[in-house]
């Protein structure tokens, strides 16, 4: 009986060993010669937060309606050929102001593509929702987004940078630049 047990204890670390031998196997048996690269995300500092008045000449915090802010950013990639995937999560909150009488606040954003040489390749602009549920003061919400780059003849996904942004008006961007908010 202890033959038995002694015997079924060294099939078992055999197995064991063998199958983490197979799993580095075949994890190295599909890597390219040379590892692919994602590019970079990154929050454009300036545009990263944003103060929306009501209508009118007041720039004071009573005339406030709701700032708003990209809280964070989580993203991966991956390749299909040439073809680069990048997806991300941008997390966006917002809090009422003094001079909002309810409903969502509608943050505007953008994400855009530039190479290497800081040349915008691509940017689009996106629309959020923030839903002040029950009378809340404070609400987020998550976006995800997809961005596809398509490489050139020898370039990697570190020719490129993906940035994340609040669309602002000058107004709301001279603001962010004296750092009143």
């Amino acid at each position: 009986m202890m033959n038995m047990k002694r015997f079924r204890a060294a099939g078992q670390v055999i197995l064991v060993t063998g199958l983490g031998f197979l799993t580095l196997w075949g994890c190295s048996m599909f890597q390219t010669a040379s590892p692919k690269e994602c590019p970079r995300v990154s929050l454009l500092n300036e545009a990263a937060k944003m103060t929306q008045y009501k209508e009118g000449p007041g720039r004071d915090l009573i005339d406030v309606l709701f700032e708003a802010r990209v809280l964070d950013i989580k993203w991966n990639c991956n390749f299909a050929g040439n073809r680069l995937r990048v997806v991300a999560a941008i997390d966006l909150v917002a809090q009422r102001g003094p001079a909002s009488k309810g409903g969502d606040a509608n943050v505007p954003f953008f994400v855009a593509i530039i190479d290497k040489d800081q040349n915008i390749v691509a940017k689009e602009e996106f629309q959020s929702a923030i839903e002040f549920a029950d009378a809340r003061r404070r609400a987020g919400v998550r976006e995800e987004i997809e961005q596809t780059v398509f490489l050139k003849e020898n370039e990697t996904g570190t020719d490129y940078e993906i940035i994340v942004g609040l669309q602002l008006d000058k107004q709301q961007l001279q603001q962010n630049r004296s750092g009143r908010f």
